[in-house]
């Protein structure tokens, strides 16, 4: 039975008024990267996670099919929304959420990664229009590793998607493990940074120093407090 999404249905707004934080104007860049490193929990990192991806259209999905394949096998389960403006090919473990081009989460790019032993999420809304040039495109969101927040997320989601909850307790719940893995996190985007740093142009200098100083800010305090 398809799943029908509610179309005001908000990610970025939830995640905004439980997180109670200034929010984070963001480009593309930044986002992408992100996102990246969530997916390498499971990729690179081997946490059984599910995993919900909002990629606003279809389309914007068609070049991490490769990605997605190999993350599907190491996940509990994937749900990827969007606008159906392509025709994607059914892949193991993922299930597609159609949206309409109206719907608030088509607006919207989300990556929420939630397990026993790793909990993140990036809730995004997007200020510019998705027909923009990548590079001009700007997002507010929030990324956090906060355990609340994120299994808020993930319970709606699973509602809305009509999936079976995943009943993980706090005492089910392996800080450590996140622990590493958040560091896992910080040495592998310093790496990237330091790269791209490299051969930038000023404009995406200044992406990577948001990036930067977003990991510092956010998640080196997190780790002190849990050590």
């Amino acid at each position: 039975m398809p799943v029908a999404i509610d179309p005001q249905f908000s990610v970025y707004h939830l995640a905004e008024r439980v997180q109670q934080t200034s929010t984070l104007l963001s480009h593309r860049r930044t986002m992408s990267l992100v996102s990246y490193e969530i997916e390498n929990a499971t990729l690179i990192d081997g946490v059984r996670t599910r995993i919900f991806a909002a990629f606003q259209y279809y389309s914007k999905f068609l070049p991490q099919l490769a990605r997605y394949t190999t993350l599907a096998l190491r996940a509990e389960s994937i749900y990827v929304f969007g606008v159906p403006d392509v025709t994607l090919p059914a892949l193991p473990n993922v299930t597609y959420i159609p949206l309409k081009r109206t719907d608030q989460l088509a607006k919207e790019w989300f990556l929420i990664s939630y397990g026993r032993e790793y909990f993140s999420a990036l809730a995004t809304e997007e200020l510019t229009s998705i027909t923009d040039p990548d590079h001009t495109r700007k997002f507010k969101g929030i990324w956090t590793f906060d355990v609340s927040m994120v299994s808020i997320l993930e319970d709606w989601l699973s509602s809305a998607v009509d999936a079976q909850p995943l009943n993980v307790s706090e005492k089910d719940l392996n800080f450590d493990r996140q622990i590493r893995l958040m560091s896992n996190t910080m040495e592998r985007l310093t790496r990237r940074i330091d790269r791209l740093n490299t051969r930038l142009t000023d404009a995406e200098n200044a992406v990577a120093q948001e990036l930067s100083e977003r990991v510092n800010a956010s998640l080196a305090p997190t780790l002190q407090a849990r050590r």
